[in-house]
């Protein structure tokens, strides 16, 4: 069998294999090139959005300008008051050309004046008043002889103004002029819900000074008026170039003369037609024109009108298309060189398989190696197509609403952070990414987009694993396929640089200008030199000295060293370095004086040359009085300090003394050199001064010390050994962020002498006169009862007092030898386990027939059963007494509740009444001996005085405490607290 002869012939084999090398890199060529010219088209459509956000951004500013100064003069009380005073006269009847209104226009045109004049400065060009919903023209500063017409009706802005009542703003035609409108209206009175009686106008042009802007932007700038709409509206025929082939369109400024010449060659887009971008030349050179609309508030109403007004925005980018040409000849070069490369291979291939024969082994791997090569070169080449700033992509979505990526390039690694093959993988990573708030509005578009179909653009943020938060724009074209899906092309930018340019710009300026005007004093900027003339200076010095700003600019009409203080003027002029921060005196225009700090800093060239001193000056007159009071008011206390009666002593955390004052020089017997820096406890004897520092540590860790505000007896030492007997009082204080502890000293050795002769003659008493006080008692018994015959009715009353007062008076005896004991320590303890509740319920049981007599009811409330360690006899005193005075105190009627409860490893025992309480004076010496709250207590509920202190001694021997509660007029409660005892 013969081989076919196209098998082995290199003709055969060169001729396809240059058809399909030519085929393969003509595509490639191809799609490279329409991929890049996409590029040159989005980028060139990036730029006219930047042109006519710039445009728009100067017309909202010139809108915000008049919006802002027409809310401040439509605030002004004069002009208000005017206004209104205008509404009452015209109600009333007056004539409009009558001599009423006429002075009231000449008022408003005198205090309109000066705003108008700094209104016309920064290119204002409208002021103007008007009266009533159908807007009759009050008073035109820039017309003041027209008045009294009604043009309400045919400004759609001034009718919501009027009818509405609110702040309104927007591109608006006047009767003199079209431009940026801001309309106030103004109200009867000051009440939001008063009738709406006018309203004010300031009115701008349409957009800035087009040289300033256009030299601002780098580009040239012309506008084009709708002549139509402007003589339906003017008073005045519109002036402006009529421009061949823009028939009804005035070219009403412009800012560079290339417009002219494509005005004559009718190259202008039509201005009906909107929105549009188109590449002209003129002079040789080539430009970018971008007509953005300018559509005024009408348009809200019918968004078919025409607009009011087009902008043309131009810029030369000659030297982008030079590059792109290149760029094209250079694409067109290296696909041919690829070509060349592949066909030479392709010969190479044809003559190794010319030789096949002996050689086929040589030939099979030479082949193979070609093959390789060539799908390395078809790789380069695709590699090269997807290197674009950016990342160009496909994406689909099926019917059922999932979303695939077809085809991304190498971009998505700097867009998304990840690898094409991850997204074509996984779509979910692309929507993730998204940045949060602006997921929603990207749905929005992606929806929209999808049911719209054609070419849209979005701008959102996303999150970049390696960047960060980044902002892209998103330019894709969306088509719908046969089976419902949608598919979109498109191409993703970061134009994080731009955003981040655009926004850092506004902020800055923004927070630049919010900072000066709000600092509290006066940022500055003055010369090296010995004049030190001030270059800047911010309008807070106005707020300082009462000067303002003006005066101060070189050259100005007044030296700042001239405010300064006459003692201070040589310290402030010899100031020589690279920085200054001083305190000084200034003398304001309303001749007072105040303090102030100045800090400023020497800014030097690269060379080390001095350029001026950048400064801050603010007001510290409060802080430097302050200052002066309380040094005055330290004076003051430590001279109070040292001429204080009892002796004070201030201590550190440390325990060392601070303040020794000249009464604990006198207790003690040192002077204050002797003790300050020393510790506390050489002013106590042993076992105190190893006790006092433990104090004092525990105090240190726990933040708080037991004896705070207590007094407390204790022992001190004298210089010469002497050891005595104070009175202490601790109180804390904080002073300069440190914690201090004052002790009160007071000298009570003469006082313990006192107290303990007292207490022996109350013994002395006590024991004397208890046994014939028994035998009186007794005596007075058995008279009582018969033993001496029959007492008469008149003697036995009289008996029964004498007898009653005896009692009571043994009783005081008894307490009063009960306190002896237990001052002495002679008292014996029978300390037993019982139950808590059986002796409560006896304690009920004794004490019910006192109650009786006195109206009052005792009951029995919480009970816990506990076991306690305590002498029963005792225990049943302290509640007798706690149960007597709840009864002596309590209203004829009420109930006294007896109750318990345990908390931790105590029981607390309450008796609770609801007399009229504990008088705040009273409580600190309630448990002190003979203390009453009233000396009229004593006859009207009886007692000695004594019983609480006794309680107080009897709990406290069985190792509890004793407190109270108390509101004034709702009662009291008494309560002790016992340890609980164990039972297992």
């Amino acid at each position: 069998m013969k081989s076919s002869p196209y098998s082995t012939d290199p003709r055969w084999i060169l001729g396809i294999g240059s058809m399909l090398l030519a085929l393969l890199f003509g595509v490639l060529a191809f799609n490279d090139y329409k991929t890049r010219d996409a590029v040159w088209s989005l980028q060139m459509a990036q730029q006219g959005e930047l042109q006519a956000l710039a445009l728009r951004s100067a017309q909202q500013g010139l809108e915000d300008q008049a919006r802002l100064i027409a809310t401040t003069l439509g605030t002004d009380p004069q002009t208000l008051r005017l206004v209104r005073q205008a509404d009452r006269a015209i109600k009333a009847g007056a004539q409009w050309h009558g001599p009423h209104l006429m002075r009231i226009r000449q008022q408003l045109t005198s205090a309109l004046t000066p705003s108008w004049q700094a209104m016309q400065s920064y290119g204002a060009l409208q002021l103007q008043l008007y009266w009533g919903e159908s807007g009759i023209a009050l008073l035109r500063m820039h017309d003041p002889q027209a008045f009294g017409d009604s043009v309400a009706d045919d400004r759609p802005l001034l009718f919501k103004a009027l009818t509405k009542g609110q702040i309104v703003s927007g591109l608006d035609i006047g009767r003199h002029s079209a431009g940026n409108r801001a309309i106030v209206p103004i109200r009867a009175s000051s009440s939001a819900q008063s009738e709406i009686v006018g309203a004010l106008e300031v009115g701008f042009d349409i957009l800035p000074d087009l040289r300033q802007l256009g030299g601002r932007l780098n580009a040239g700038l012309g506008l084009l008026v709708n002549r139509a709409e402007l003589e339906e509206m003017l008073w005045s025929r519109p002036t402006g170039i009529q421009l061949d082939g823009l028939r009804g369109w005035l070219l009403d400024t412009y800012s560079a003369p290339q417009i002219l010449d494509w005005a004559k060659s009718q190259s202008l887009p039509s201005p009906e037609a909107g929105k549009a971008l188109r590449t002209l030349e003129a002079g040789g050179r080539s430009f970018l024109l971008n007509q953005v609309p300018l559509h005024d508030v009408r348009a809200q109403q019918n968004p078919d009108r025409l607009p009011m007004a087009v902008a043309l925005v131009w810029r030369d980018i000659t030297s982008a298309i030079r590059e792109q040409q290149q760029a094209e000849r250079r694409l067109l070069l290296k696909w041919g060189m690829a070509w060349a490369t592949a066909q030479t291979l392709l010969l190479v291939l044809a003559f190794m398989l010319h030789r096949r024969g002996l050689l086929q082994r040589v030939h099979q791997l030479r082949s193979m190696q070609q093959e390789r090569n060539r799908r390395r070169l078809l790789e380069r080449g695709q590699k090269i197509a997807t290197l674009l700033p950016g990342m160009v992509f496909q994406l689909k979505r099926s019917p059922s609403l999932t979303y695939s990526v077809l085809y991304a390039s190498e971009g998505a690694r700097q867009i998304y952070g990840a690898s094409p093959e991850q997204l074509i993988e996984n779509a979910a990573i692309a929507l993730a990414a998204v940045y949060d708030p602006d997921r929603p509005e990207l749905r929005a578009a992606i929806e929209r987009s999808a049911a719209e179909l054609g070419s849209g653009c979005t701008r959102y943020r996303i999150r970049n694993p390696e960047k960060g938060l980044i902002w892209v724009e998103v330019r894709a074209t969306a088509e719908r396929l046969r089976d419902g899906s949608v598919l979109w092309h498109g191409f993703i930018a970061d134009i994080t640089p731009l955003m981040t340019t655009t926004l850092a710009l506004s902020e800055s300026e923004s927070r630049f200008r919010s900072m000066v005007s709000n600092l509290p004093g006066v940022v500055y900027r003055r010369s090296g030199d010995a004049d030190r003339a001030i270059r800047y200076m911010s309008d807070g010095i106005e707020r300082l000295t009462g000067y303002p700003a003006s005066d101060f600019m070189a050259p100005g009409q007044r030296l700042y060293c001239s405010m300064l203080h006459p003692d201070d003027h040589d310290r402030w002029q010899s100031h020589s370095g690279d920085h200054f921060e001083h305190t000084y005196r200034l003398i304001n225009a309303r001749g007072e004086t105040l303090w102030v700090q100045e800090n400023s800093r020497a800014l030097r060239d690269e060379n080390g040359c001095l350029q001026w001193y950048d400064g801050f000056i603010w007001d510290v007159t409060a802080r430097a009085r302050a200052e002066r009071e309380a040094n005055e008011r330290e004076s003051y206390v430590r001279l109070l300090i040292a001429n204080v009666v009892d002796a004070i002593i201030i201590i550190n955390q440390r325990g060392l003394i601070e303040t020794f004052n000249h009464a604990a020089e006198r207790t003690f017997g040192y002077s204050e050199e002797d003790v300050l820096g020393r510790n506390l406890s050489m002013l106590m004897p042993e076992p105190y001064r190893t006790v006092h520092d433990v104090h004092l540590q525990d105090y240190e860790q726990r933040g708080e010390g037991r004896s705070l505000e207590q007094n407390r007896e204790l022992q001190a030492i004298r210089r010469n050994g002497e050891i005595f007997t104070i009175e202490l009082r601790v109180s804390e204080i904080s002073h300069s962020g440190e914690r201090k502890l004052i002790g009160l000293v007071r000298d009570i050795t003469e006082r313990k002498r006192i107290e303990q002769m007292k207490s022996e003659f109350v013994s002395v008493v006590s024991h004397e006169l208890r046994t014939p006080l028994t035998s009186i008692s007794g005596a007075l018994g058995l008279i009582i009862g018969g033993a001496a015959g029959e007492v008469p009715p008149a003697m036995g009353h009289m008996l029964g007092i004498a007898q009653q007062n005896s009692q009571r008076l043994g009783l005081l005896i008894g307490d009063l030898l009960d306190m002896e004991k237990l001052v002495a320590g002679q008292m014996s303890f029978e300390l037993h386990c019982m139950p808590l509740v059986p002796l409560l319920e006896d304690a009920l049981r004794s004490n019910q027939a006192y109650a009786d007599r006195l109206g009052v009811r005792f009951e029995l409330g919480e009970r816990t059963a506990a076991t306690v360690m305590v002498d029963e006899l005792r225990l049943q005193q302290v509640l007798a007494n706690l149960l007597s005075n709840a009864a002596k105190f309590s209203p004829s009627g009420e109930v006294v509740i007896l109750s318990s409860h345990r908390h931790d490893d105590q029981v607390r025992v309450c008796v609770r009444d609801f007399g009229p309480g504990i008088p705040q004076t009273f409580r600190q010496r309630i448990f002190q001996k003979f203390s009453q709250a009233d000396s009229s207590d004593t006859r009207q509920k009886g007692g000695t005085g004594l019983g609480l202190a006794i309680s107080k001694e009897l709990i406290e021997h069985m190792n509890g405490r004793i407190g109270f509660d108390s509101e004034l007029g709702q009662g009291a409660c008494f309560w002790f607290d016992l340890p609980a005892q164990d039972t297992d």
